[in-house]
């Protein structure tokens, strides 16, 4: 992983925040029944993810990256890791770690 490059950090040009996943309220219904589905059976099949981690460019609030939050019971893991790596990285090497591409 690549430090931060004279300073500036990804953290002051994006953010990161936890957005429901995109679907009406049907999808999202069947979304959260799975996850309780999944939850009674131990663990053993995967519950879908209920959340999305949203990065945004901070100047106009455009999305630059949109990745699954994963367990529907611990969304905040993957933020919480999205943030550290914000605050870690360059805006050139975020991008790159996520794949995303961000004209500016």
């Amino acid at each position: 992983m690549s430090g931060a490059v004279d300073g500036v950090r990804a953290a002051e040009v994006y953010e990161a925040t936890l957005q429901p996943r995109p679907g009406g309220r049907v999808l999202r219904g069947a979304r959260l029944a799975a996850a309780f589905v999944a939850e009674l059976a131990w663990g053993l099949i995967p519950g879908p993810s209920l959340h999305d981690v949203v990065v945004t460019r901070r100047a106009d609030g455009d999305e630059v990256v949109r990745v699954s939050a994963g367990d529907p019971s611990v969304p905040g893991d993957m933020l919480a890791l999205v943030r550290r790596q914000l605050g870690e990285l360059s805006p050139a090497a975020f991008l790159a770690e996520w794949g995303a591409d961000d004209p500016v």
